[in-house]
């Protein structure tokens, strides 16, 4: 058995990879991630693996950003302080869903489910089965509904400049600088949005593609970003820095 490992603390880290091989010896540890970035590289890179045990919340963003970056066959295995997620976890390839502080025991449940799983998907049905994670297109919102005080309020996605959050609260903000309350969180929107549209840019932030004008780099290896006819300007963390370079070049 083949495990792909992502996790962003290291305590947490070492724990899963403990109960891996305790569960059984024999399997092997092909990969380590911390962030989501490293695990689209890691799958673009590598042969998938049997299974995929990953919490969700990741140093650089929520961890369902990663299916519409890259095809993932694997089963996935969840785990996560957050109870909020179910629904997300079990749309993409999720097969169990453990919660933190994690015991042995719910561990060794999950991974017992994977293998019955496995046994039961033999030759051509577990093909389909691969088949099946694989060719779904991931569809992602074209609009965004905001209750306010004048009642609910649609807004495009193609004209949203960024989301923000304002005192705990996801605001869409568009071209205009017209801020609009959103009902999902941060988390929720980023992997609900195309991310060749949309980036994370750090806890607070996302940002759009088309309403960049330019990047400016800034201290500590960050970069601030001016938007097109807005005097507001973001700013990228120092660990997102390195990706949005990237998806900025497309």
């Amino acid at each position: 058995m083949t495990v792909l490992l992502i996790e962003d603390e290291e305590p947490a880290l070492a724990q899963l990879r403990r109960f891996v091989l305790q569960y059984n010896p024999a399997a092997q540890v092909v990969g380590e991630c911390q962030q989501v970035s490293e695990a689209v590289d890691f799958l673009r890179t590598h042969p998938a693996p049997d299974l995929i045990l990953s919490d969700i919340e990741l140093l650089d963003g929520n961890v369902f950003g990663l299916f519409g970056q890259v095809a993932v066959s694997s089963p996935v295995v969840f785990i996560t302080a957050y109870d909020s997620f179910l629904v997300e976890a079990f749309a993409q390839n999720g097969i169990g869903y453990v919660l933190k502080p994690v015991q042995y025991a719910e561990f060794a449940a999950a991974l017992q489910k994977f293998e019955r799983l496995r046994q039961s998907f033999q030759g051509p049905a577990l093909a389909a089965l691969t088949a099946a994670y694989a060719a779904p297109a991931p569809r992602y919102k074209q609009r965004l509904l905001s209750k306010g005080r004048t009642g609910l309020s649609l807004l495009d996605v193609a004209d949203v400049a960024y989301i923000q959050l304002r005192n705990g609260i996801a605001h869409a903000v568009d071209g205009q600088g017209r801020a609009f309350p959103l009902n999902e969180s941060l988390s929720q929107l980023e992997a609900q949005l195309d991310p060749a549209a949309f980036f994370r840019l750090n806890r607070a932030e996302l940002v759009r593609l088309g309403a960049i004008e330019r990047l400016e780099p800034y201290f500590n290896d960050t970069l601030v970003v001016h938007l097109r006819g807005l005097a507001v300007t973001l700013t990228s963390s120092t660990h997102r820095t390195p990706e949005l370079r990237k998806w900025v070049a497309g």
